[in-house]
């Protein structure tokens, strides 16, 4: 292995990261962009879809805290390629379906290993930056999923018109096979790396001073006890219906209620998503600024958290404009402020939580967001069917506000555990 110190080392892992995301993201996606294509070749029903739908979110539900503590026993190193290379298997099986149960057997395989990129995500950015930078490296790492939103359908369409769809699940899932070796051969902790200058390795090490070392093992019923534990857990609670709103139901709004035509979506529907991914990072920065000027991080990330929900109310706006670009324009401000507050809900875990129990609680707390994801998902049903999208909107941006006070309210230091 080289030996040779590499300037800034710790950006090449945030950048690592972001295509591990990408790539889960674009994994996640292919059958949503296939369906219409897979479903008539192999006759499946309205059930049977909904059933390997369901497959997936039961296990990534459920595997977001169990895998979170799996990649804080196994550490980021092992556990990120253990995530990578089960979700790269099961993604590539679907080449092979041939009806509904094995379809959903393949899902569920890919809702039990996909968690793991996340939680590994957070835990690789707490050890490799110090305080000040992890909002942006996070925004780097998880800005992926915008971005994976954006490569995936004219990729996969143009492949499965090309080669078809078994090709088009295919080709994708070999880009995870391609990213593992690379991983396994670059990531190491940075009190460790053959690849790390001193100079950097000290202004990691000085940056994360006081957070606890990484030989503990987590117990998840103990994290339980503390109330930096349950703010995250309410946060994402009250959040993750939102942010599952724009990316399923996004498109039907547009259309429905703004006049969209299938063609304009497929023209101008990247931009909300690119902007969620642009607010990872511009959000991060903006309470690394903050810290910078003395701020304590508890407070800088809380200041983030509420800038992104300042910025949710624009897709209301949109109910109320009638030119297109005006719409998207509205709704392009409301996706930067999730991502706006993603970083910043991601940076303030590492700066509270200990290192060696830092992807348990975002397991936890991804959880809980599953959980409400899927209970709320009724009320959004509920108003697509009646046109009441302003109902919606409404109902998801209170959603936003308890989430806010809630990290005021209970995320008041960090945790000793």
């Amino acid at each position: 292995m080289l030996r040779r110190p590499i300037k800034n080392l710790r950006w090449i892992i945030a950048v690592l990261l972001f295509f591990a995301t990408l790539i889960n993201y674009m994994d996640r996606q292919l059958l949503s962009v296939i369906a219409p294509k897979l479903r008539a070749d192999l006759h499946l029903t309205n059930t049977q879809y909904a059933y390997a739908i369901n497959s997936f979110l039961i296990a990534y539900g459920v595997m977001f805290t169990l895998g979170g503590w799996i990649i804080d026993v196994l550490k980021t190193r092992r556990g990120l390629a253990l995530s990578l290379g089960i979700w790269s298997l099961a993604s590539t099986l679907h080449t092979l379906v041939v009806g509904a149960w094995d379809l959903c057997f393949y899902r569920f395989l890919l809702g039990v290993s996909e968690p793991g990129n996340f939680t590994a995500a957070v835990k690789a950015v707490a050890s490799w930056f110090p305080t000040r930078e992890r909002g942006v490296a996070i925004g780097i790492a998880i800005a992926g999923t915008g971005v994976g939103a954006i490569v995936a359908p004219p990729v996969v369409v143009w492949l499965t018109l090309n080669f078809g769809w078994r090709m088009a699940f295919l080709l994708p899932s070999l880009s995870g096979a391609i990213l593992l070796p690379i991983w396994l051969l670059i990531y190491r902790e940075p009190e460790d790396h053959p690849w790390i200058s001193q100079e950097e390795r000290e202004h990691i090490l000085s940056g994360r001073a006081g957070e606890g070392g990484d030989s503990q093992k987590p117990r998840i019923l103990n994290l339980l006890t503390f109330r930096q534990t349950w703010s995250f857990i309410v946060a994402r609670f009250f959040v993750d219906p939102l942010g599952f709103f724009y990316w399923f139901w996004l498109p039907s709004y547009l259309v429905a209620v703004k006049g969209f035509t299938f063609v304009e979506l497929g023209k101008w529907l990247w931009i909300p998503y690119l902007a969620q991914g642009l607010g990872q990072p511009a959000g991060g920065y903006f309470s690394g600024r903050l810290i910078r000027g003395g701020m304590t991080p508890i407070l800088a990330r809380k200041w983030g958290l509420t800038v992104g929900m300042l910025l949710s109310p624009f897709a209301i706006v949109s109910l109320m404009a009638s030119e297109k670009a005006l719409v998207l324009g509205c709704i392009t401000v409301a996706t930067l402020g999730i991502g706006w507050w993603g970083a910043n809900y991601n940076a303030a875990v590492m700066d509270t939580v200990p290192r060696y129990a830092v992807s348990t609680v975002t397991g936890i707390a991804g959880s809980g967001g599953v959980l409400s994801s899927a209970i709320l998902t009724g009320v959004t049903g509920y108003a697509a069917d009646h046109h009441a999208y302003t109902l919606a909107f409404l109902f998801n941006l209170v959603l936003m506000i308890f989430s806010v006070m809630a990290s005021w309210m209970l995320l008041q230091k960090p945790m000793e555990a």
